[in-house]
């Protein structure tokens, strides 16, 4: 599985946990519903910004993704990434 798709099953994973819909946390995060769409099935990286508002509402930060390859491709693929990793490990 891919980084993109791999965070965004996290992403979604976690909604449900919380008890979110897709519109509740679109409108929670301020982003539109089919753009978080787009980001749980893998189709859309988060900008940081994105992600930063995810991790506050889910209570999460991608240090939690399962597996180390993931992380590690997303961290390679996308250098942003790193930064936000690092920020969001010290929040």
């Amino acid at each position: 599985m891919n980084a993109e798709k791999e965070l965004g099953k996290k992403i979604k994973k976690l909604r449900k946990a919380m008890g979110y819909t897709q519109e509740q946390l679109a409108e929670l995060v301020d982003i539109d519903d089919k753009h978080l769409s787009k980001i749980e099935n893998g189709l859309h990286l988060p900008t940081y910004k994105t992600i930063k508002k995810l991790s506050e509402v889910l209570q999460f930060n991608l240090q939690d993704m399962d597996t180390v390859s993931a992380k590690e491709h997303l961290l390679n693929q996308h250098p942003i990434y790193y930064k936000a990793v690092r920020i969001l490990q010290n929040a």
